[in-house]
């Protein structure tokens, strides 16, 4: 389908029958009372929004609206389900935004942190300008959460592999970091920003871990990894009882995987 700045795929209450593959455009999603809406997410190529109509019936708890012109592929529940089994390749951007969303849930139910304004879903995208837009929250303004800024530089010859030599600077949350699939392995369901190129003995899981901001600043977050990461000098995630870390102003070292890992980032975080 093709739509026009302005156009609305589904209100608030709506009944949630179609979930939307974003080819061109950008779309964002509102909540609060129609005359004062606030931008709570912003999708853009390549993004999937209102997947959560794929496997459930509840009313639609927020808006969609066309911020440009643009195209998107919409699919009903029935046509996902048929997919699966006839077409699966055709399934794959839906099925990858719905399993970011259920590690984003299970990150909540679990207390790990809180999932405030800026978590969500991105496209493959090459290193160098990451970041992407997300499905749960993002506040008002062009995707960015406003009061912070994150830069993440590399600290050893491995990290330089994949980040610019000034570092990156991260203008959408969270920030995903995994592995790259090798050739011999089939490809999974994932949804990183930033691929750190491993080899086995693997340090890196494929869904590895992200780079936070809610209203308290930055925090480091456990995705499900097999060893987790080391930040400033505080292991989280993999056999740890502790999926997350806060991140002080100022530089913070990252360390993805073991304490050996070869790679290592400074993250830097200031106010904007």
């Amino acid at each position: 389908m093709t739509f026009d700045a302005g156009h609305i795929f589904f209100r608030s209450g709506d009944p949630g029958d179609h979930a939307y593959l974003l080819h061109d455009g950008r779309v964002e999603m509102v909540a609060g009372p129609p005359e004062s809406p606030t931008r709570v997410a912003l999708f853009e190529t390549g993004d999937v929004f209102g997947e959560m109509a794929l496997i459930e019936e509840r009313p639609r708890a927020r808006t969609a609206r066309a911020v440009t012109a643009g195209r998107a592929t919409p699919m009903t529940r029935d046509e996902f389900e048929h997919l699966l089994t006839h077409d699966p390749a055709h399934t794959r951007h839906y099925l990858r935004s719905l399993f970011e969303r259920l590690r984003s849930l299970t990150a909540r139910l679990a207390g790990d942190i809180e999932l405030a304004p800026g978590s969500g879903s991105p496209p493959h995208a090459p290193a160098g300008e990451l970041i992407t837009a997300v499905p749960a929250e993002l506040p008002p303004g062009p995707g960015r959460l406003t009061g912070w800024t994150v830069v993440v530089s590399p600290l050893t010859r491995k990290a330089a592999e994949t980040l610019p030599d000034d570092g990156l600077r991260v203008t959408r949350f969270p920030l995903r970091i995994g592995r790259a699939s090798a050739a011999n392995e089939p490809e999974a369901f994932d949804l990183n920003d930033l691929w750190l190129l491993d080899q086995r003995p693997y340090n890196v899981s494929r869904n590895h871990c992200e780079v936070h901001v809610d209203h308290h600043g930055a925090v480091v977050r456990d995705r499900g990894s097999h060893l987790g990461c080391v930040v400033n000098d505080e292991p989280i995630g993999g056999r740890t009882g502790t999926g997350h870390a806060r991140l002080h102003l100022g530089d913070n070292v990252l360390v993805v995987g073991s304490r050996m890992s070869p790679y290592q980032f400074r993250v830097t975080v200031g106010h904007a």
